[in-house]
C-alpha cells in the first residue's frame, strides 16, 4: 500500500499550499498567508499533537524559499511546493498537481490580538484566530519573514490540540536559493466530475484528482484548516496500512485513528469503498466531517447474498 500512502501525503501538503481565504476573513490574515508562501527562512521545528491522552511529537528540519519547502529529518525529507510533492529517496513518490481555480470558501473566522514581542532577537507579532467566539489558533509570526515561529491549535473545549514551535531559526534558506527541480513527476489532472462528496461538515471540496493507484482523492478546506480524502474502490485491510491505529468511535461507528505529530489520519471500510482521511483540523471539526461521509459497515445482507450467488 505504499503508492496510496504517498498519494495521500501529496493531497495533504499540496492542499495546504493551494489554500484560499475568503474576504470575510480579516485582510491581515489573508495578506499573511500570501506572504508566508514566499517567505525565506530555515530552522528546526518541534511539532506535537495531543488527543484523548495520546501525544505524538517530532522534530523536523525546515527550509523554505520561493514557494518551495524542504521538510524532514536527516536524509529523509520531502520537497513541497509549486504544486509538486517529492518524497526524496522513494522513486514512486514524485507527484505534480494541476490546480483548478476555485472561489474562496466562506467561514466564520476573525482575527484578534496583535501584540508585539521578540523571539530569537527578532520582532514577532502574536495573533489569535477566533471562530464564533471560540479560540481556534494562536500564532507567533516573525514580522520580517512572515514565518510562523509558534502555532497553537485548540479544540472546542479550549484544550490545546496541536503545538509547533521553531527551536532554531534563520532568515536564510540554507542553500535552497540554488535549488533546481529537474525531477520527473507523475502528473495529476483534476477530475471533471468528483466521485467524493462536495461537502463534509463545514468543509468544501476545492479539487479532486485520480491517483496512480486507481483511486480518487480530494482537497477540502474551510478557509483555515484542511484535509485530504482518499477513496479506494473495494475493501482493504486498513489495520495493515496503519499498524499503530486505535479505535475511535463516532456516532456508534468505529474508525481506525492514527495521531501523528503534524496531523491525524482516519481510516475505515464503507460498504463498497475504503476511505483514508488525513488533515490538520481540530477534533470537533473532524467529528462533523466523518458524520457527513459514508459510514463504516458491511454491505447489507441481501446485497451480500446476491453478490455471492450471482457475482
Amino acid at each position: 500500500m505504499s503508492a496510496p500512502r504517498l498519494a495521500i501525503l501529496g493531497t495533504l501538503v499540496v492542499g495546504a499550499m493551494t489554500l484560499t481565504v475568503s474576504p470575510a476573513l480579516a485582510d491581515g490574515l489573508n495578506e499573511y498567508l500570501e506572504e508566508a508562501d514566499e517567505a525565506v527562512y530555515s530552522g528546526r521545528q518541534f511539532v506535537s499533537t495531543t488527543w484523548d491522552g495520546v501525544e505524538a511529537m517530532g522534530m523536523v528540519d525546515v527550509r523554505h524559499f520561493g514557494g518551495m519547502a524542504m521538510v524532514g529529518s536527516g536524509p529523509v525529507y520531502t520537497m513541497i511546493g509549486q504544486g509538486k510533492v517529492n518524497a526524496v529517496g522513494s522513486p514512486d513518490a514524485a507527484l505534480a498537481y494541476v490546480p483548478r481555480a476555485r472561489a474562496p470558501v466562506n467561514h466564520a473566522y476573525d482575527l484578534a490580538g496583535g501584540e508585539y514581542s521578540t523571539r530569537f532577537g527578532r520582532t514577532v507579532k502574536t495573533i489569535e484566530i477566533v471562530e464564533n467566539g471560540v479560540l481556534r489558533m494562536r500564532m507567533v509570526i516573525d514580522v520580517a519573514t512572515k514565518a510562523a515561529l509558534e502555532t497553537e491549535v485548540f479544540d472546542a473545549d479550549g484544550s490545546r490540540f496541536r503545538f509547533s514551535a521553531m527551536v532554531a531559526f534563520s532568515d536564510s534558506a540554507a542553500g535552497m536559493e540554488d535549488y533546481e527541480d529537474d525531477g520527473e513527476y507523475q502528473m495529476m489532472l483534476p477530475l471533471d466530475e468528483a466521485g467524493v462528496p462536495d461537502r463534509a461538515g463545514r468543509y468544501r471540496l476545492i479539487d479532486s484528482y485520480g491517483s496512480p493507484s486507481e483511486a480518487e482523492h480530494g482537497f477540502y478546506t474551510d478557509g483555515l484548516f484542511r484535509f485530504s480524502l482518499f477513496a479506494i474502490d473495494g475493501r482493504i485491510d486498513v489495520a495493515k496500512i496503519a499498524e499503530n491505529g486505535r479505535t475511535w468511535t463516532v456516532g456508534g461507528f468505529e474508525y481506525l485513528r492514527v495521531i501523528t505529530p503534524a496531523e491525524v489520519w482516519v481510516l475505515w471500510n464503507a460498504p463498497d469503498q475504503t476511505f483514508v482521511l488525513g488533515g490538520d483540523l481540530p477534533p470537533d471539526h473532524l467529528e462533523e466531517v466523518v458524520a457527513d461521509l459514508p459510514r463504516p459497515g458491511q454491505r447489507n445482507w441481501f446485497a451480500r447474498v446476491w453478490r455471492r450467488l450471482f457475482g
